[in-house]
């Protein structure tokens, strides 16, 4: 295990985050892949592992409390490293979708200090993008973060569809309480966020504490309309 911990040290994503953002990311649950398979954090797609030209990939499932549409967020980076320990590839998720992350003038990789990739978050939403340029061009960027932040309340996935449960007045709540504490106005500054070591983590090990993660914050909101 102490070898796996080093391995997702060496090869942790920098997020870029607008200086204004008022969410952090909490955690990061991490697989090792080392032949290809599909993942279980991110179902919709395959992780394909050329083994002629790489050793292995880590996928880092980026957990934040909130996005400033709704209740829980969950981020992806993945890195393919090869037989020398050198970064060849990384993909990050956009949307439901994911993109390669490369600089948009030469097509080359983007890392910190050799083996870290740098990655820009979208303010408030946190879809991970190579340029910031990039964040300009996506449908209501500036107004998910304002007038319709909120807009989506309690999001619940279903493989924790028997943990985490809503209704019309949770929704409602939510939508409130994220528009009326979070909502702002991005400065399309950005700075970056890196998670501890110590908040690495297991994929199984993020994924079992998701209920428990949600569950504390639908009792913060419904405090916040019942002082």
């Amino acid at each position: 295990m102490s070898t796996d911990l080093e391995l997702l040290a060496a090869y942790k994503p920098v997020i870029m985050q607008d200086k204004k953002e008022p969410f952090i990311i909490t955690a990061m649950g991490c697989t090792i892949f080392r032949e290809t398979k599909k993942s279980d954090s991110f179902p919709k797609r395959e992780i394909v592992i050329n083994k002629k030209e790489v050793d292995f990939a880590i996928e880092y499932a980026i957990w934040y409390d909130f996005d400033i549409q709704h209740l829980y967020e969950l981020e992806h980076v993945w890195v393919y490293v090869d037989y020398h320990g050198r970064v060849i590839k990384v993909e990050a998720s956009f949307h439901g979708k994911f993109l390669n992350m490369v600089d948009l003038d030469n097509g080359e990789l983007i890392l910190e200090n050799g083996t870290h990739p740098v990655v820009y978050a979208q303010p408030g939403k946190h879809a991970l993008v190579p340029d910031p340029r990039v964040i300009r061009v996506i449908p209501a960027w500036l107004e998910s973060c304002q007038e319709m932040a909120g807009a989506d309340g309690v999001l619940v996935q279903d493989m924790f569809a028997d943990q985490i449960h809503t209704d019309e007045d949770l929704q409602k709540m939510t939508e409130t309480y994220i528009k009326e504490v979070f909502g702002f106005k991005p400065s399309m500054e950005f700075v970056p966020f890196t998670l501890e070591n110590e908040k690495l983590m297991s994929w199984e090990e993020l994924k079992q504490s998701i209920p428990d993660r949600v569950n504390k914050q639908i009792a913060v909101i419904k405090d916040y309309f019942h002082k």
